[in-house]
């Protein structure tokens, strides 16, 4: 029996690693994405292809990262250990895999539609959303944990939101051929092109909506809690099979609602004159108030940013 419990840190361990496992990969992709090209246009197919493969494993860290922390606390393993491994690896997934992603996309595309950038200047907006990222991480290993989890709202755009809005974008400019409803194929194209020229730029208003003040709702301790029953299984059911059927656009709409959803909220706070009830007070490094404890603990799913 004593084996068998110094074995079950191990799983929750192995979920984190995972989470770090697709954040390099998706790396790997977009790198492999650069040498695959065939100079076919900003929508060459390989490049697609394989950039589209990174997004996918970036949602994979995110599913592993929303469940890592869930298995330490039912194996009754958490530690500060697993907080820490938590942290690095979310760093990787959803601060330097993005960015750089994003990065590539938009330096390839602008060389196939024969516009001018600046290489540097390009280098640097995507580096803001990876020190965005890193500050939010650095915020929560300088804090205790907060004993009140019933509150609903983090300060700041979570970093995995973040992520996976910049992974939507990518999916709407790589995937979306066809016609989306009533907008025509033309109407399609054109507002790819157009994303795809902004993709620096949304990485550095999501840069700052992670460091910022602005509220944004806890998915998981809001709608799903701590006991799952068969409406919240069947709300995650419809979702998730929404991300898998209509992911080309569906994600990016869903993500970028929230993010907006997050700037209504604390523009009707002030209009009231209202104060936000955040679920972590704000600590003194770099000023700023409010702060949700996320990105990091195997030990305590409660306060993780995932969207699940």
């Amino acid at each position: 029996m004593k084996k068998k419990n110094r074995l079950i840190p191990i799983i929750p361990a192995a979920f984190t690693l995972a989470n770090l496992l697709c954040g390099f990969v998706a790396m790997a992709k977009a790198a492999d994405a650069l040498q695959a090209s065939r100079g076919a246009g900003p929508f060459d197919q390989e490049f697609s292809r394989l950039i589209l493969h990174g997004c996918w494993f970036i949602i994979a860290g995110m599913i592993f990262d929303g469940l890592d922390g869930r298995i330490a606390r039912l194996t009754h393993q958490t530690s500060p250990f697993g907080a820490m491994l938590d942290s690095l690896s979310d760093m990787v997934t959803f601060g330097m895999a993005p960015a750089f992603m994003a990065k590539v996309a938009y330096e390839h595309g602008m060389r196939e539609m024969g516009l001018v950038y600046r290489p540097p200047v390009v280098t640097l907006l995507c580096a803001l959303f990876v020190m965005a990222a890193a500050l939010r991480l650095a915020r929560f290993t300088v804090m205790k944990k907060d004993e009140n989890l019933g509150v609903n709202t983090f300060a700041g755009l979570p970093s995995p939101a973040a992520a996976v809005t910049l992974m939507g974008a990518l999916f709407f400019i790589f995937e979306s051929h066809t016609e989306l409803g009533m907008i025509s194929a033309e109407t399609t194209q054109t507002l790819r092109e157009l994303l795809l020229r902004g993709l620096p730029g949304v990485a550095v208003i999501l840069g700052l909506l992670m460091v910022s003040k602005v509220p944004y709702v806890h998915l998981s301790n809001k709608y799903i809690g701590h006991r799952v029953g068969p409406g919240t299984v069947i709300r995650l059911a419809v979702f998730f099979m929404a991300i898998a059927i209509f992911h080309e656009w569906f994600l990016f709409a869903a993500s970028l609602t929230y993010v907006l959803g997050g700037m209504w909220m604390a523009w009707r706070a002030k209009s009231k004159g209202t104060k936000v009830d955040y679920e972590f007070p704000a600590p003194s490094t770099f000023g700023l108030d409010g702060d949700d404890g996320d990105d990091g603990d195997d030990g305590d799913d409660d306060i993780k940013d995932t969207l699940t």
